[in-house]
């Protein structure tokens, strides 16, 4: 009769680790999505800013008379920072899914 007992809570107590190690690692794994999508959404900000001021130089420029907007340099390089933060904003979220899939 002890061995039984002793023998069901040896099997209890490698549940509990089991349990214990597992939950370990899921809190690890959603601490460092929370961190990527927290790193997403400030690059996000940082497009809409860069959208704003697009938008206001845009603005400047056509108040002036100016005619090939695309071609001023400021815009320009606005642009291409606007595409740069998007393809890091795509790596953190797909770093993220990658990190919360379960394994199979």
């Amino acid at each position: 009769m002890i061995e039984k007992v002793k023998k069901s809570f040896s099997t209890g107590l490698l549940r509990v680790r089991w349990i214990a190690s597992f939950l370990a690692e899921r809190t690890k794994a959603e601490t460092s999505v929370a961190k990527l999508l927290y790193e997403k959404t400030k690059l996000e900000d940082k497009i809409n800013d860069l959208y704003s001021d697009v938008g206001n130089r845009v603005m400047k420029l056509k108040e002036k008379g100016e005619e090939d907007i695309l071609k001023d340099f400021i815009v320009q390089q606005a642009l291409d920072e606007i595409k740069n933060l998007q393809e890091s904003v795509d790596d953190y979220k797909s770093r993220a899914e990658n990190i919360n899939k379960l394994p199979d």
